[in-house]
């Protein structure tokens, strides 16, 4: 039977912005002031001293006006003398109508949900940082106020505007919160007094389309002409999107990349002529599917996808012996982590719609020890005084120590980016799955996960057995903290190819996925699935719906 569905006209006319998150801060500018002065839709927390939040015209980021919080006076306990010692202050600005104590005027969100904050400040202030409340219901009262743990660099305001932005997850038991930028200090400490600027505040849920991740890895168009590219992209999605797939993790390779920009290359990879990871997004966006971009910047490096080491073949990846790998980069060198940084960050500003980044495999290749490249044998030597092709054997543990700590470094800062440019998006990386034995070759996703570099981590889960399937998504989890759990299956791979995954196995392990309360699934990969497995498919996504999206 041949599997084919278009979705209907209405839904095409009628369907959202599958990234088009709200903001959640109902006056972010402080355009709106009350009759007392202090912005619309902003609240004030008193702690200690003295704290006023008000509306200025003087200092604005952007538009007419900003928001402030003045500490004006310090706080000395009763009977304690008027010292720098026993001086403090404490006071917040809160995004919503709120005062910090009673849930009053708070937000309400859904347990277990992620949320992503940004805004511009500046100030004479000692130092600020953000902090999240939440309550257990619309009915709690100030006792039971639970402190949300937040992913966030601490303020340390000065004469310019910065940026601030950061991401948090409601724990189970949240059904209320607010973010608070909180400012406190005693004297005695170097804290000062002064005024906090706050601009262009905005909280975002992170949600996906369903509330559920139904993805699936996507290799990219075929079609090297626009027009019959167009309509596969058009066919494939409909289908996908019958099926009930809501997320597409498309693959994007450097070269593609680079060819936008550089029509020497288009003759390499025509699809860049006529933008066709664009024409995804847009054909995406109309039927409510969210895209991730889905790239490798470790391996996969070959000269036919890649432009790493067409441009750089020095920054080859170099085993023990001192053959450089044809097809994985040494992500030692930073001129190479600033190059991959650099390229996402590109697909960040170049595609508005884009939910996520999506890490391919993070880490050195497999079978082959890593690295002996030119650069370094010269950091070993300048760092650890050793030089490490003379005995590889006594030298390895270092190399995985150093392959584990740039790769952090490495997720550390595509957050970072991440966050300054877009705070909504989705941060995430595949990999192995069960516990973690593969931190040797860089692919460290435990310490990223518990450390919220990840926003959710999906461990390949590449098994015919449903129960194997189940066990080591288990332990995955037990791994994460509190990165969120998106299991990884497959209708083929490397172990089984040109075989088929039975679509009944498909359909146990979305089942099973559901009963490890993961985030979602998502199945590699588009061109390996028959149309028994999009029936399969259809039949657990239909399976597993809440009665809310069903009707």
């Amino acid at each position: 039977m041949r599997y084919l569905a278009m979705v209907g006209l209405l839904i095409l006319l009628v369907a959202s912005s599958a990234v088009g998150a709200e903001n959640l801060v109902t006056n972010p500018s402080a355009e709106e002031s009350a009759a007392d002065g202090t912005p619309k839709g902003w609240g004030k927390y008193a702690g200690a001293g003295g704290v006023r939040l008000a509306v200025t015209i003087d200092e604005r980021h952007s538009g007419k006006s900003a928001a402030y919080l003045e500490l004006d006076k310090w706080h000395t306990p009763k009977d304690a003398q008027d010292s720098p010692e026993n001086r403090s202050v404490s006071g917040a600005m809160i995004l919503a109508e709120n005062d910090g104590y009673r849930v009053k005027g708070a937000l309400s969100c859904k347990p277990g949900a992620r949320y992503a904050f940004s805004f511009w400040y500046k100030g004479t202030v000692s130092a600020a940082k953000v902090t999240v409340t939440g309550w257990p219901s619309e009915k709690a009262d100030h006792n039971q106020r639970i402190s949300v743990s937040v992913n966030a660099k601490p303020l340390r305001p000065g004469d310019q505007w910065q940026h601030c932005a950061g991401s948090f997850r409601i724990p189970a038991e949240v059904e209320r919160f607010v973010v608070l930028i909180l400012a406190s200090g005693q004297e005695a400490k170097g804290f000062r007094l002064g005024k906090l600027y706050v601009d262009d505040a905005q909280i975002v849920a992170k949600e996906f389309p369903n509330g559920e991740l139904r993805g699936l890895w996507w290799g990219f168009v075929k079609a090297p002409e626009a027009e019959a590219g167009r309509r596969e992209i058009d066919e494939s999605l409909d289908n996908l999107k019958a099926a009930g797939i809501n997320s597409l993790f498309v693959s994007t390779a450097s070269l593609y990349v680079a060819a936008l920009d550089r029509p020497e290359l288009q003759q390499h990879q025509p699809q860049a002529v006529w933008d066709a990871y664009g024409e995804i997004l847009r054909a995406a966006k109309i039927r409510n599917m969210q895209v991730h971009a889905w790239f490798s910047p470790w391996i996969y490096k070959n000269t036919s996808r890649a432009v790493e080491l067409r441009d750089h073949p020095e920054w080859a990846a170099v085993n023990s012996a001192g053959v450089p790998d044809t097809k994985g980069l040494c992500f030692i060198r930073p001129e190479v982590r600033k190059f991959e940084l650099d390229l996402l960050a590109r697909l960040v500003d170049r595609y508005p719609d884009l939910a996520g980044i999506h890490i391919e495999e993070p880490g050195f290749n497999w079978g082959t020890d890593y690295c002996y490249c030119e650069h370094c044998q010269t950091l070993c030597r300048q760092w650890f005084g050793i030089e490490i092709r003379k005995d590889p054997e006594s030298v390895r543990p270092m190399l995985h120590n150093l392959a584990a700590f740039m790769c952090s470094d490495f997720f550390a800062r595509l957050q970072e980016m991440v966050l300054a440019k877009r705070p909504g998006m989705w941060l995430s990386a595949n990999g192995s799955g069960g516990r973690n034995t593969d931190w040797y070759i860089g692919r460290d996703w435990t310490t990223w996960a518990r450390r919220g570099y990840l926003d959710f981590y999906v461990p390949q889960l590449y098994t015919k057995s449903v129960d194997a399937f189940r066990k080591r998504g288990l332990e995955t989890k037990s791994c994460l903290g509190e990165c969120d759990l998106v299991t990884g299956m497959a209708v083929s791979w490397s172990s089984i190819y040109p075989e088929r995954q039975e679509p009944q196995v498909i359909r146990a392990q979305i089942a099973a996925s559901r009963e490890l309360e993961a985030r979602g699934f998502i199945v590699f990969h588009r061109d390996h699935l028959y149309n028994e497995h999009l029936t399969a498919i259809q039949e657990a996504v239909e399976a597993g719906k809440p009665a809310s999206e069903s009707k």
